[in-house]
């Protein structure tokens, strides 16, 4: 390989529903969406499917009212949804931190399960509404687990080891510390999480939490889950004032205990939703820098070739 661009391939991800029609007006859309929607409260034990025993012997995970189940068109060893409402729809200054908190420990949860069975990196993001690459408008987050990190983790977990090396330090404690006595990004900290308007950002309105005690989305204690639900909460409310509706977010998760790496998260804006506005790219293509592809390159060269 010449250069470090990585990317998944899942041929079966074309065939997901789309709950975006162009000729609707965004009410009229979420209208049409709501029905038959696989996420809500009377459909989902019918319309997703189960875990297997050694992950859930219920077949699925239920805190609240978040659901976490399989995905069907997964893209990473471990892949899992999780419903955040039931509400099909709500703004985002909606969201309440119960919600989100039920969300992250059901997500912590099933990434405790996986990880017994060999995952050790973990992903919880976020793609909210159309132009965030969501295909389904009912909210609710992406759960990965797999032996490797994805790109973007893989880059932060080198690049902190290596600066931990050169300067006998952990790097993430040091852009909290300085980012605090500068003042001019720092947003504020809740317990141990701090939030820093990034310096050099991966998208619009970008705004990172940094985890000063632990590597790992399985370090966090409930207490931790609980500010970073209020964090989140905080953050929805502030991106409606600003008129803000869709968005990315996900977080990076190492080992757990490590000593040169923070767990970590970043969330963008995107493009308000638009009467011809859809978008292929998620929090995987904008945020973890790898493009899901539904086309094998065997099968396009062999499609293409009749042309030639």
């Amino acid at each position: 390989m010449l250069t470090d661009t990585w990317c998944r391939v899942n041929v079966n991800r074309a065939k997901r529903a789309k709950q975006g029609r162009r000729e609707e007006t965004f009410d009229d859309l979420i209208e049409l969406s709501r029905k038959n929607c696989f996420f809500c409260p009377e459909n989902i034990d019918k319309a997703t499917p189960k875990f297997p025993p050694e992950i859930s012997k219920e077949g699925r995970i239920k805190l609240g009212e978040t659901t976490v189940f399989p995905n069907l068109f997964p893209f990473a060893k471990y892949h899992a949804m999780a419903t955040i409402t039931e509400e099909h729809y709500q703004d985002l200054e909606e969201f309440t931190k119960g919600q989100i908190e039920d969300t992250i420990s059901a997500s912590i949860d099933y990434f405790k399960r996986i990880d017994a069975l060999g995952a050790k990196y973990f992903s919880l993001s976020w793609n909210h509404l159309l132009p965030s690459g969501a295909s389904i408008i009912h909210p609710h987050v992406q759960l990965i687990g797999d032996e490797i990190p994805t790109h973007t983790t893989d880059t932060y977990l080198k690049a902190s080891e290596k600066y931990h090396k050169e300067n006998s330090e952990n790097y993430w404690h040091r852009l909290v510390k300085d980012e605090e006595r500068l003042g001019e990004r720092f947003v504020g900290r809740i317990g141990r999480i701090a939030w820093i308007s990034s310096f050099a950002p991966l998208g619009n309105n970008e705004i990172s939490m940094v985890f000063e005690e632990g590597s790992s989305l399985l370090d966090l204690a409930q207490k931790d889950v609980s500010d970073i639900s209020e964090g989140l909460q905080r953050m929805l409310k502030g991106y409606s004032i600003m008129g803000k509706t869709s968005f990315n977010f996900t977080m990076y998760s190492g080992l757990t205990n490590m000593k040169d790496f923070c767990l970590n998260a970043k969330i963008i804006t995107r493009p308000n939703l638009q009467k011809y506005y859809t978008a292929d790219t998620g929090f995987m293509e904008t945020l973890h820098q790898e493009r899901i592809v539904e086309s094998l390159p065997e099968s396009l060269a062999a499609e293409i070739k009749k042309f030639f």
